[in-house]
């Protein structure tokens, strides 16, 4: 006897997006049976919601509740005698504009340092180009997204000052340079890496 997730048990929403959570009520012999599940969510804030589900077939049912507000969701879908189902769904915000790292947010990232506000603005926008080039930046723009555009940049920054030509020595002596190639911006970035064609 159990209640079966049929939809991701955690999803990632925007505000105002719609949670589609679909559940499977099963008896012993695996048999589907007509127990609908009380469906209760817990709001961001510690309030809850029991939307009523809607039954698709028999032992099958849907319920749809829109996240008003950015935070975590939690809800678990409860058939008497069958068992429960628990999900999970993260919210964000749209990111309007004035939401993108800024020249402040990248001196607070980068400490103490000697860098214009234009030139911060100038490696904040390139990096963001390049970011685009290679992620999936939808209008949510995420913590993990925002992190690498912040390492980017200030990558960006400390390498204006290497000399194009200049050696960084042989992987046997530390130099003060940035590497050329940053795994923690590849991993903050790869749930977003767009596939390439084949």
């Amino acid at each position: 006897m159990t209640v079966r997730a049929c939809s991701p048990i955690g999803q990632e929403l925007p505000v105002n997006g719609v949670w589609v959570i679909d559940v499977a009520v099963r008896d012993a012999d695996g048999a589907l049976v007509d127990v609908a599940p009380v469906v209760t969510i817990t709001l961001p804030a510690g309030s809850t919601a029991t939307p009523t589900p809607e039954a698709l077939s028999t032992g099958v049912y849907r319920v749809l509740h829109t996240v008003s507000s950015a935070g975590r969701y939690i809800a678990r879908a409860v058939a008497a005698g069958y068992g429960a189902a628990d999900f999970a769904a993260q919210v964000d915000g749209v990111t309007a504009g004035t939401g993108m790292p800024s020249p402040a947010d990248l001196s607070d990232y980068m400490g103490p340092n000697s860098h214009t506000e234009e030139d911060m603005q100038s490696a904040l926008d390139a990096e963001a180009a390049s970011q685009r080039a290679v992620c999936r930046v939808g209008a949510v723009y995420p913590a993990d997204l925002r992190e690498a555009l912040l390492r980017r940049a200030a990558r960006n920054l400390a390498l204006r000052s290497l000399p194009a030509a200049m050696e960084t020595g042989d992987g046997q002596v530390p130099t003060p340079y940035p590497m050329g190639y940053d795994p923690e911006i590849r991993r903050l970035e790869r749930p977003h890496r767009k596939l390439r064609a084949m």
